[in-house]
């Protein structure tokens, strides 16, 4: 492995490799904040409900691309290198950010309008199903084997970061411009500053030094049975975690004003304090499963907590819908989701060899985030409409994240063997 000659040049390394994942988090939180004015400009409708169904279709749209990217990008990046890779899907990403923000809206060109919002979605799709693979391989490659865990867990990390910043720009334009301003030009805002990151990014980017393509052992293949079943346990552990975080953080705004009748600002408040702990919690958890030696303990538990706390937080939104009661709900199930996923960042990842980590990691990542991440907004919405209970959401977590906790519970332990 190449060391990274001093903690300065790995802290830019770091950033270097999580800087995609903060754009697409970033323009992902703003979208489901502003979910409400998209479906107006860009999918007008009689009914509120189909509206809101119509624009969080096209965000989940946008995951159909993420397998197709992480195939094709995964092995690009196992092929030619970590950091062409990386410079391709931030410059992709920022393309679809472009897009959003300058699209004219249903009321000026028709039906093209939501048909820009969906090759947007589609384009910035394609790019992150590369650009996890390749993101986490450079995170876990780069430093020593003590820090592993501390460095992949700011992949996770990162999203939280990229929630608060998303959080804190909608929080300012809710309070600084009127409702109407913000449904009609304001939302707007967000996505066309999150292009102004990408210069910073591709610079950043030029510090990852890709070491040379390492030989093919004789006698190996790439669909080893060892290799494909950890891509399964891959995916399955990936899954309760994104639903999970994609209700928890991406949609709650829209839950907090559709199902508890928060006002729109109280309900940004909530998601600016699930972000925090989220970026916070992340590198800690990290860290201590290096000190653990161990990645397991950590995720196992984890896990195991949400899924017992899951009903019982939002039972308790439900029953008692203010500002206290629903940050506190978050908060608690946000420390444990944490303490579940951070370490699985490293232990994923470590469980493949370096010459197919980046293309099987984004192949099973855009998987269990384009079948269930990407629609877990989309299902929630219909769950409770289907159901006519606000509840309904807290059941399908806790189904996916008991999946999810039998499938990390049958990987090998990790964090005490040296990288493949």
């Amino acid at each position: 492995m190449q060391m990274a000659n001093t903690s300065t040049s790995q802290r830019k390394i770091i950033f270097a490799a999580v800087f995609g994942n903060l754009l697409e988090f970033y323009d992902f939180t703003v979208y489901s904040y502003f979910a409400l004015a998209i479906s107006k400009q860009f999918f007008p409708s009689h009914d509120a409900v189909t509206s809101t169904l119509l624009a969080f279709s096209a965000f989940a749209i946008g995951f159909v691309a993420r397998p197709l990217g992480g195939l094709i990008l995964g092995y690009y990046a196992d092929r030619k290198g970590r950091r062409s890779a990386l410079s391709l899907t931030i410059m992709l990403m920022a393309l679809g950010a472009a897009m959003i923000g300058l699209a004219p809206n249903y009321a000026t060109i028709g039906v093209a309008a939501p048909a820009l919002i969906v090759l947007a979605r589609v384009i910035q799709g394609f790019a992150q199903g590369g650009e996890f693979g390749a993101a986490t391989a450079t995170l876990l490659e780069t430093g020593s084997d003590a820090s592993r865990g501390f460095r992949a867990s700011w992949q996770l990390a990162s999203q939280g970061a990229a929630a608060l910043l998303g959080a804190g720009v909608a929080t300012t334009l809710t309070f600084s411009l009127s409702t109407e301003a913000l449904n009609d030009w304001g939302w707007r805002i967000p996505f066309l500053l999150g292009t102004l990151i990408v210069p910073v990014g591709i610079y950043l980017r030029r510090h990852i030094v890709d070491e040379p393509q390492e030989a093919k052992p004789k006698g190996s293949r790439l669909f080893e049975t060892r290799h494909v079943i950890n891509w399964f346990l891959t995916v399955f552990s990936i899954m309760g975690m994104s639903v999970s975080s994609y209700i928890m953080i991406y949609y709650l705004p829209t839950y907090s004003i559709q199902q508890l009748g928060l006002p729109e600002k109280l309900s940004i408040m909530v998601a600016l304090a699930t972000s925090v702990i989220s970026f916070v919690m992340c590198p800690i958890y990290g860290a201590w499963s290096d000190k653990l030696r161990k990645r397991k303990p950590l995720a196992i538990i984890g896990r195991l907590m949400l899924l017992v706390l899951l009903y019982p937080a939002f039972w308790v939104m439900t029953h008692f819908p203010n500002l206290p009661a629903v940050m506190s709900a978050m908060i608690v199930l946000m420390v444990f989701y944490t303490m579940g996923s951070a370490p699985a960042y490293a232990l994923m990842p470590e469980s493949f060899p370096r010459r197919i980590r980046a293309s099987y990691m984004a192949s099973a990542y855009a998987v269990a985030v384009s079948v269930f991440g990407g629609t877990a907004q989309l299902v929630a919405a219909w769950l409770i409409d289907a159901t006519g209970s606000k509840m309904a959401p807290a059941w399908y977590m806790i189904a996916c994240v008991l999946i999810s906790l039998l499938a990390i519970s049958f990987f090998e332990e990790t964090g005490d063997k040296a990288l493949e």
